[in-house]
Protein backbone atom coordinates (compact mmCIF):
# COMPACT_ATOMS: atom_id res chain seq x y z
CA UNK A 1 0.00 0.00 0.00
CA UNK A 2 3.53 2.51 0.64
CA UNK A 3 4.91 2.02 -2.48
CA UNK A 4 1.34 3.11 -4.22
CA UNK A 5 0.69 5.71 -2.27
CA UNK A 6 4.48 6.76 -3.45
CA UNK A 7 3.95 5.93 -6.88
CA UNK A 8 0.59 8.07 -6.70
CA UNK A 9 2.67 10.80 -5.71
CA UNK A 10 5.46 10.80 -7.81
CA UNK A 11 2.74 10.78 -10.89
CA UNK A 12 0.87 13.86 -9.17
CA UNK A 13 4.49 15.23 -9.18
CA UNK A 14 5.20 14.56 -12.76
CA UNK A 15 2.20 16.04 -13.88
CA UNK A 16 1.83 18.87 -11.83
CA UNK A 17 5.49 19.88 -13.41
CA UNK A 18 3.97 19.52 -16.69
CA UNK A 19 1.56 21.76 -16.27
CA UNK A 20 3.45 24.44 -15.02
CA UNK A 21 5.97 24.74 -17.07
CA UNK A 22 4.06 23.70 -20.40
CA UNK A 23 1.65 26.61 -22.55
CA UNK A 24 -1.73 27.31 -21.56
CA UNK A 25 -2.82 25.13 -24.14
CA UNK A 26 -0.93 22.21 -23.34
CA UNK A 27 -0.91 22.60 -19.85
CA UNK A 28 -4.99 22.79 -19.91
CA UNK A 29 -4.07 19.07 -21.73
CA UNK A 30 -2.19 17.66 -19.22
CA UNK A 31 -4.91 18.87 -16.37
CA UNK A 32 -7.00 16.84 -18.10
CA UNK A 33 -4.89 13.80 -18.04
CA UNK A 34 -4.60 14.29 -14.71
CA UNK A 35 -8.01 14.48 -14.14
CA UNK A 36 -8.87 11.48 -16.42
CA UNK A 37 -6.36 9.48 -14.59
CA UNK A 38 -7.45 10.45 -10.54
CA UNK A 39 -10.90 8.92 -11.65
CA UNK A 40 -9.76 6.12 -12.66
CA UNK A 41 -11.33 6.61 -16.55
CA UNK A 42 -8.83 4.01 -18.08
CA UNK A 43 -11.14 3.83 -21.38
CA UNK A 44 -11.13 7.82 -21.75
CA UNK A 45 -7.78 8.03 -20.87
CA UNK A 46 -6.24 5.69 -22.94
CA UNK A 47 -8.11 7.71 -25.75
CA UNK A 48 -6.83 10.83 -24.65
CA UNK A 49 -3.27 9.65 -24.66
CA UNK A 50 -3.83 8.31 -28.04
CA UNK A 51 -4.11 12.16 -29.35
CA UNK A 52 -1.75 13.52 -27.08
CA UNK A 53 1.41 12.00 -28.20
CA UNK A 54 0.92 12.95 -31.49
CA UNK A 55 2.03 16.58 -30.34
CA UNK A 56 4.96 18.23 -31.62
CA UNK A 57 5.82 19.30 -28.64
CA UNK A 58 5.87 15.41 -27.66
CA UNK A 59 8.17 14.56 -30.33
CA UNK A 60 11.30 16.57 -29.50
CA UNK A 61 14.08 15.17 -26.70
CA UNK A 62 12.99 12.13 -25.00
CA UNK A 63 9.61 13.78 -23.69
CA UNK A 64 7.68 10.29 -24.91
CA UNK A 65 9.99 8.26 -22.92
CA UNK A 66 9.76 10.62 -19.75
CA UNK A 67 6.03 10.21 -20.46
CA UNK A 68 6.19 6.36 -20.26
CA UNK A 69 8.05 6.24 -17.06
CA UNK A 70 6.27 8.68 -15.20
CA UNK A 71 2.94 8.05 -16.16
CA UNK A 72 1.87 5.52 -18.69
CA UNK A 73 4.12 2.79 -16.85
CA UNK A 74 2.20 3.00 -13.51
CA UNK A 75 -1.30 2.42 -15.18
CA UNK A 76 -0.32 0.27 -18.33
CA UNK A 77 -2.33 -2.79 -16.99
CA UNK A 78 -5.43 -0.90 -16.76
CA UNK A 79 -5.79 -0.09 -20.14
CA UNK A 80 -9.07 -2.58 -22.03
CA UNK A 81 -7.91 -0.65 -25.77
CA UNK A 82 -10.16 -2.79 -28.26
CA UNK A 83 -12.71 -5.02 -26.11
CA UNK A 84 -13.67 -7.39 -28.24
CA UNK A 85 -10.41 -8.03 -29.31
CA UNK A 86 -8.99 -8.67 -26.17
CA UNK A 87 -11.67 -10.68 -25.24
CA UNK A 88 -11.25 -13.23 -27.88
CA UNK A 89 -7.38 -13.03 -27.38
CA UNK A 90 -7.18 -13.36 -23.87
CA UNK A 91 -9.64 -16.38 -24.22
CA UNK A 92 -7.76 -18.27 -26.63
CA UNK A 93 -4.37 -17.74 -24.08
CA UNK A 94 -6.37 -19.25 -21.60
CA UNK A 95 -7.42 -22.02 -23.58
CA UNK A 96 -3.10 -22.54 -24.54
CA UNK A 97 -2.02 -22.91 -21.00
CA UNK A 98 -2.62 -24.93 -18.16
CA UNK A 99 -4.76 -22.52 -15.79
CA UNK A 100 -3.04 -24.07 -12.29
CA UNK A 101 0.72 -22.15 -13.64
CA UNK A 102 -0.66 -18.90 -13.04
CA UNK A 103 -0.69 -17.19 -9.75
CA UNK A 104 -4.14 -16.90 -7.64
CA UNK A 105 -3.20 -12.65 -8.40
CA UNK A 106 -2.70 -13.37 -11.66
CA UNK A 107 -6.36 -15.67 -11.96
CA UNK A 108 -8.04 -12.73 -10.92
CA UNK A 109 -6.41 -10.02 -12.61
CA UNK A 110 -7.63 -12.02 -16.05
CA UNK A 111 -11.19 -13.02 -14.74
CA UNK A 112 -11.49 -9.47 -13.85
CA UNK A 113 -9.98 -7.61 -17.11
CA UNK A 114 -12.28 -10.27 -19.28
CA UNK A 115 -15.24 -9.90 -17.37
CA UNK A 116 -15.16 -6.14 -18.06
CA UNK A 117 -13.77 -6.71 -21.74
CA UNK A 118 -16.64 -9.23 -21.97
CA UNK A 119 -19.54 -6.33 -21.06
CA UNK A 120 -17.85 -3.65 -22.77
CA UNK A 121 -16.75 -5.24 -25.79
CA UNK A 122 -18.61 -4.46 -29.41
CA UNK A 123 -20.32 -7.19 -30.89
CA UNK A 124 -19.45 -9.65 -27.91
CA UNK A 125 -23.29 -11.41 -27.28
CA UNK A 126 -21.94 -14.71 -26.66
CA UNK A 127 -20.96 -14.70 -22.72
CA UNK A 128 -21.22 -18.60 -22.27
CA UNK A 129 -17.52 -20.02 -22.99
CA UNK A 130 -16.67 -17.01 -20.09
CA UNK A 131 -19.32 -18.09 -17.64
CA UNK A 132 -17.56 -21.82 -18.23
CA UNK A 133 -14.36 -21.18 -17.83
CA UNK A 134 -12.66 -22.19 -14.32
CA UNK A 135 -10.68 -18.75 -14.67
CA UNK A 136 -14.00 -17.11 -12.92
CA UNK A 137 -13.91 -19.14 -9.94
CA UNK A 138 -11.06 -17.16 -8.96
CA UNK A 139 -12.92 -13.91 -8.52
CA UNK A 140 -16.05 -15.70 -6.15
CA UNK A 141 -13.77 -15.11 -3.31
CA UNK A 142 -13.37 -11.15 -3.94
CA UNK A 143 -14.63 -8.34 -3.18
CA UNK A 144 -15.48 -8.35 -7.50
CA UNK A 145 -17.17 -11.30 -6.88
CA UNK A 146 -20.79 -9.57 -7.70
CA UNK A 147 -19.13 -9.15 -11.67
CA UNK A 148 -19.87 -12.68 -12.26
CA UNK A 149 -23.40 -11.92 -11.07
CA UNK A 150 -23.39 -9.31 -13.54
CA UNK A 151 -22.39 -11.31 -16.28
CA UNK A 152 -24.78 -14.04 -15.94
CA UNK A 153 -27.69 -11.43 -15.49
CA UNK A 154 -26.09 -10.23 -19.46
CA UNK A 155 -26.41 -13.81 -20.60
CA UNK A 156 -29.77 -13.82 -19.87
CA UNK A 157 -30.63 -10.53 -20.84
CA UNK A 158 -31.97 -9.98 -17.52
CA UNK A 159 -32.22 -6.47 -17.35
CA UNK A 160 -33.89 -6.31 -13.81
CA UNK A 161 -31.00 -7.94 -12.31
CA UNK A 162 -28.88 -5.50 -14.09
CA UNK A 163 -30.61 -2.57 -12.88
CA UNK A 164 -30.81 -3.93 -9.47
CA UNK A 165 -26.68 -4.38 -9.20
CA UNK A 166 -26.22 -0.85 -10.49
CA UNK A 167 -24.65 0.57 -7.33
CA UNK A 168 -21.93 -2.35 -7.60
CA UNK A 169 -20.96 -1.97 -11.38
CA UNK A 170 -21.59 2.20 -11.08
CA UNK A 171 -18.67 1.78 -8.63
CA UNK A 172 -15.93 0.80 -11.84
CA UNK A 173 -15.52 3.83 -13.64
CA UNK A 174 -15.32 2.49 -17.43
CA UNK A 175 -18.91 0.79 -16.54
CA UNK A 176 -20.32 3.67 -15.41
CA UNK A 177 -19.04 5.90 -18.44
CA UNK A 178 -20.54 3.09 -20.73
CA UNK A 179 -24.01 2.68 -19.38
CA UNK A 180 -25.82 3.65 -22.48
CA UNK A 181 -23.72 1.51 -23.94
CA UNK A 182 -24.51 -1.40 -21.24
CA UNK A 183 -28.23 -0.99 -21.72
CA UNK A 184 -28.19 -1.23 -25.17
CA UNK A 185 -26.14 -4.61 -25.32
CA UNK A 186 -29.18 -6.10 -22.48
CA UNK A 187 -31.89 -5.55 -24.74
CA UNK A 188 -30.42 -7.06 -27.42
CA UNK A 189 -29.57 -10.14 -25.33
CA UNK A 190 -32.93 -9.63 -23.78
CA UNK A 191 -34.36 -9.72 -26.96
CA UNK A 192 -32.65 -13.06 -27.95
CA UNK A 193 -33.88 -14.55 -24.63
CA UNK A 194 -37.25 -13.92 -25.73
CA UNK A 195 -36.55 -15.47 -29.12
CA UNK A 196 -34.96 -18.59 -27.84
CA UNK A 197 -37.53 -18.63 -25.17
CA UNK A 198 -40.04 -19.47 -27.43
CA UNK A 199 -40.76 -22.53 -29.29
CA UNK A 200 -39.85 -22.64 -32.93
CA UNK A 201 -43.38 -22.49 -34.14
CA UNK A 202 -44.73 -19.80 -32.01
CA UNK A 203 -42.03 -16.88 -32.75
CA UNK A 204 -44.20 -14.06 -32.53
CA UNK A 205 -43.08 -11.04 -30.52
CA UNK A 206 -45.53 -8.26 -30.13
CA UNK A 207 -43.71 -4.63 -29.71
CA UNK A 208 -45.77 -4.59 -26.36
CA UNK A 209 -43.95 -7.44 -25.08
CA UNK A 210 -40.56 -6.15 -25.83
CA UNK A 211 -41.24 -3.19 -24.27
CA UNK A 212 -42.35 -5.01 -21.20
CA UNK A 213 -39.14 -7.21 -21.09
CA UNK A 214 -36.63 -4.73 -22.06
CA UNK A 215 -38.20 -1.76 -20.12
CA UNK A 216 -37.77 0.71 -23.33
CA UNK A 217 -40.48 3.08 -24.69
CA UNK A 218 -42.73 1.12 -27.57
CA UNK A 219 -41.29 3.60 -30.00
CA UNK A 220 -37.70 2.21 -29.62
CA UNK A 221 -38.50 -1.32 -30.00
CA UNK A 222 -38.70 -1.08 -34.21
CA UNK A 223 -34.85 0.36 -33.76
CA UNK A 224 -33.76 -2.54 -31.47
CA UNK A 225 -35.47 -5.16 -33.45
CA UNK A 226 -33.44 -3.60 -36.70
CA UNK A 227 -30.23 -3.52 -34.51
CA UNK A 228 -30.30 -7.38 -34.05
CA UNK A 229 -31.38 -8.17 -37.51
CA UNK A 230 -28.43 -6.11 -38.94
CA UNK A 231 -26.05 -7.26 -36.61
CA UNK A 232 -27.44 -11.31 -37.27
CA UNK A 233 -28.17 -11.97 -33.37
CA UNK A 234 -31.84 -13.04 -34.89
CA UNK A 235 -33.46 -13.32 -38.17
CA UNK A 236 -37.09 -12.26 -38.89
CA UNK A 237 -39.37 -10.22 -40.57
CA UNK A 238 -41.38 -7.24 -38.47
CA UNK A 239 -44.83 -6.32 -39.35
CA UNK A 240 -45.47 -2.36 -38.57
CA UNK A 241 -49.29 -2.89 -39.02
CA UNK A 242 -49.43 -5.68 -36.53
CA UNK A 243 -46.32 -3.84 -34.28
CA UNK A 244 -45.32 -7.54 -34.20
CA UNK A 245 -42.23 -9.09 -35.02
CA UNK A 246 -42.06 -13.48 -36.52
CA UNK A 247 -38.66 -14.45 -35.83
CA UNK A 248 -37.35 -17.10 -37.57
CA UNK A 249 -34.02 -17.58 -36.13
CA UNK A 250 -31.84 -16.71 -33.29
CA UNK A 251 -27.66 -16.44 -33.08
CA UNK A 252 -26.35 -20.10 -31.82
CA UNK A 253 -24.83 -19.22 -28.25
CA UNK A 254 -22.92 -21.52 -25.45
CA UNK A 255 -25.45 -21.84 -23.17
CA UNK A 256 -25.61 -21.77 -19.02
CA UNK A 257 -27.53 -24.25 -16.68
CA UNK A 258 -30.67 -22.38 -16.62
CA UNK A 259 -30.85 -22.09 -20.48
CA UNK A 260 -29.83 -25.66 -20.74
CA UNK A 261 -33.20 -26.97 -18.47
CA UNK A 262 -35.21 -24.43 -20.22
CA UNK A 263 -34.10 -26.09 -23.61
CA UNK A 264 -34.74 -30.12 -21.98
CA UNK A 265 -38.72 -28.44 -21.16
CA UNK A 266 -39.35 -27.26 -25.00
CA UNK A 267 -37.85 -30.52 -26.22
CA UNK A 268 -39.86 -32.73 -23.86
CA UNK A 269 -43.03 -30.45 -25.30
CA UNK A 270 -41.89 -30.91 -29.14
CA UNK A 271 -41.84 -34.84 -28.26
CA UNK A 272 -45.36 -34.71 -26.62
CA UNK A 273 -46.97 -32.63 -30.01
CA UNK A 274 -45.07 -35.24 -32.16
CA UNK A 275 -46.70 -38.25 -30.43
CA UNK A 276 -50.15 -36.15 -30.18
CA UNK A 277 -49.67 -35.90 -34.03
CA UNK A 278 -48.79 -39.46 -34.80
CA UNK A 279 -51.90 -40.89 -32.56
CA UNK A 280 -54.08 -38.35 -34.55
CA UNK A 281 -52.70 -39.58 -37.55
CA UNK A 282 -53.23 -43.42 -36.82
CA UNK A 283 -56.98 -42.26 -35.58
CA UNK A 284 -57.47 -41.03 -39.02
CA UNK A 285 -55.78 -43.24 -40.84
CA UNK A 286 -58.24 -45.05 -42.66
CA UNK A 287 -60.37 -41.82 -43.48
CA UNK A 288 -57.46 -39.98 -45.08
CA UNK A 289 -56.87 -43.44 -47.05
CA UNK A 290 -60.25 -43.65 -48.34
CA UNK A 291 -60.21 -39.86 -49.91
Amino acid sequence: MAAAVVQQSNVNDYLLKKQQESSKELGSEWAELEELHNKKLWHQLTLKLMNFIKKPELQINDNLIQLYNNFIHSFENKIQGNHAQYYRTALRYLGCIELDTLTAEVKVQHAFFLGLAALLGEGVYNLGELLAHPVLESLKSTENAWLVELLYAFNSGNIKKFEAMKPQWEAIADLAAEELFLRQKISLLCLMEMTFNRPSHNRQLTFAEIAKETKLPLNEIELLIMKALSQGLVKGAIDQVANTVNMTWVQPRVLDCTQISNMITRLNDWCKHVDTMEQLLEEKASEILTL
